[in-house]
C-alpha cells in the first residue's frame, strides 16, 4: 500500500516529465536535449550519472558488486515532424519514475538506469555494451519493456523465450551486359537471375524450414532498366528477413549468398551481395521471467498478467538480453479512448495511467529481487 501511495502522490510530476520529454523529441543520435532532461532529473534525485555512447545516459543508485538494471530507449521518429510515436517518452518516464520511487522508499541495493539512444536507427545498445555499460557495477539482471497498443491499462503481456524477431536487410546486384532488346543473344540480361533467385529463395524458405520455426523473408524492391527496348547492365534487389532463431538466421544469410551466386552463374552474370546485420531476436530468460510473472501476478492479479504473441518487429534490447538474464514485457496503454492506434502511426497516443502501472510493476519486481543482489 505504501508503494502504491508513493507512486500516486508523484503521478502529476511524472506525467509532466513525460510531456516534457515528448515536447523535446529528437531523432536517433541527436538526443542532446533529451539526454540533459534525463541527467538533470537523476542528479536532482542525487543519483550519480555519466554519459555513455555520445547521448546515452547511465544513472546508478547506491553501490554494490552487482546490480539490476532498467533500460529505456530515448529517440523519436520522423512522424509529425519529430515525435515519440513509438512511446519512448513513456519508457523514459517509467524508468525515471522508478528511480524516484526507489529513492523515496530508501531502497538500499544497487540499481542501474540505462537510457539508450538510437533504437529506431542502427541501435545504441551494442555500442553502449562495448563502452562498458554492463560493468562497474556488473549488471546481473536487466528489465526492459515496451508500451503496447490495444492492451488495456493495468494489464501487461510477458512470456519467456523469444518475443520479438531478429532483423537483417539484404542488398543484391546482379551484373550482366546490357544492349538492344532486339538482340538479346548479345546481352546478359540481369532480370533473369533476379527472377530466378526470388522464386528459388522463396521456395527454399518454405520447403527447408520447419514450419513451426517461423520466419519472414520479403523482397521489397527491384530496380532494373527504364525502357522497353533496352536491356539493362544490372538489376538491384533489396529486402529483409526476420526470425526468432539465431541458427535459422545464420542459415538464411548463407542461403542468400550461395543461391544468388548459383543463379548468377546460370545466366552468365555476376552478383554482389551485401547483408546488413541488424538486431538479434529478443529472448527473455525463463528463470527470471518466471520470477517476474509471479511477482506481477501478486500485485496486478493473475487475470492482468497475460501471455504475449510474438512479433517480427525488432528491438535492440536484444543485445542486452544476449549478454545477461533479462525480462522484456509489454505495458498496456489502451483506456477505451487512447492507446488504440499502432506504434509509429501519425495518430499514435497512449494513456498516462500506463505510467503508474509501469512503475508499480517494475519497482515491485526489483523489490522482489532484493535478496539476489549483493
Amino acid at each position: 500500500m505504501k508503494l502504491k501511495e508513493i507512486i500516486r502522490n508523484n503521478m502529476e510530476d511524472i506525467i509532466k516529465l513525460r510531456e516534457k520529454l515528448s515536447d523535446n523529441a529528437e531523432l536517433s543520435f541527436q538526443e542532446f536535449k533529451t539526454s540533459k532532461i534525463v541527467k538533470d532529473y537523476l542528479e536532482k534525485l542525487d543519483i550519480q550519472t555519466q554519459t555513455v555512447f555520445n547521448t546515452g545516459v547511465v544513472g546508478v543508485l547506491n553501490s554494490g558488486d552487482s546490480c539490476i538494471a532498467i533500460r529505456a530507449d530515448m529517440d523519436g521518429l520522423p512522424v509529425n515532424g519529430v515525435s515519440h510515436a513509438c512511446g519512448h517518452d513513456y519508457h523514459m518516464a517509467v524508468a525515471l519514475g522508478c528511480a524516484l520511487v526507489l529513492k523515496e522508499i530508501g531502497f538500499k541495493k544497487c540499481v542501474k538506469f540505462i537510457f539508450q539512444p538510437a533504437e529506431e536507427d542502427t541501435g545504441g545498445a551494442a555500442p553502449m555494451i562495448k563502452e562498458g555499460v554492463l560493468k562497474s557495477p556488473d549488471v546481473a539482471y536487466i528489465i526492459g519493456f515496451h508500451i503496447w497498443p490495444n492492451v488495456e491499462v493495468g494489464k501487461i503481456e510477458v512470456t519467456s523465450g523469444p518475443s520479438m524477431g531478429s532483423v537483417d536487410d539484404f542488398y543484391i546486384t546482379f551484373n550482366g551486359k546490357g544492349g538492344h532488346a532486339a538482340m538479346p543473344n548479345l546481352c546478359k540480361n540481369p532480370i533473369y537471375p533476379s527472377i530466378d533467385f526470388i522464386q528459388s529463395m522463396n521456395t527454399k524458405i518454405h520447403t527447408e524450414n520447419n514450419p513451426l520455426n517461423s520466419c519472414v523473408l520479403t523482397f521489397s524492391s527491384m530496380n532494373v532498366g527504364n525502357a522497353p527496348n533496352v536491356i539493362a547492365d544490372c538489376a538491384n534487389l533489396s529486402g529483409t528477413f526476420r526470425t526468432f532463431d539465431n541458427e535459422l538466421r545464420a542459415k538464411i544469410k548463407e542461403d542468400i549468398k550461395s543461391l544468388s551466386s548459383l543463379c548468377a552463374k546460370k545466366y552468365n552474370c555476376e552478383v554482389d551481395v551485401r547483408i546488413k546485420d541488424g538486431y538479434p531476436p529478443v529472448v527473455s530468460d525463463k528463470v527470471l521471467t518466471d520470477k517476474f510473472i509471479s511477482a506481477s501476478k501478486s500485485i496486478l492479479g493473475e487475470e492482468n498478467v497475460l501471455g504475449l504473441e510474438k512479433t517480427f518487429a525488432a528491438e535492440d534490447f536484444a543485445f542486452f538480453a544476449e549478454k545477461i538474464p533479462s525480462v522484456h514485457f509489454r505495458l498496456g496503454i489502451y483506456d477505451g479512448c487512447r492507446g488504440k492506434s499502432p506504434l509509429h502511426a501519425t495518430d499514435f497516443d497512449a494513456s498516462d495511467e500506463a505510467l503508474y502501472y509501469g512503475i508499480y510493476t517494475t519497482v515491485n519486481f526489483i523489490l522482489s529481487m532484493e535478496n539476489e543482489l549483493t
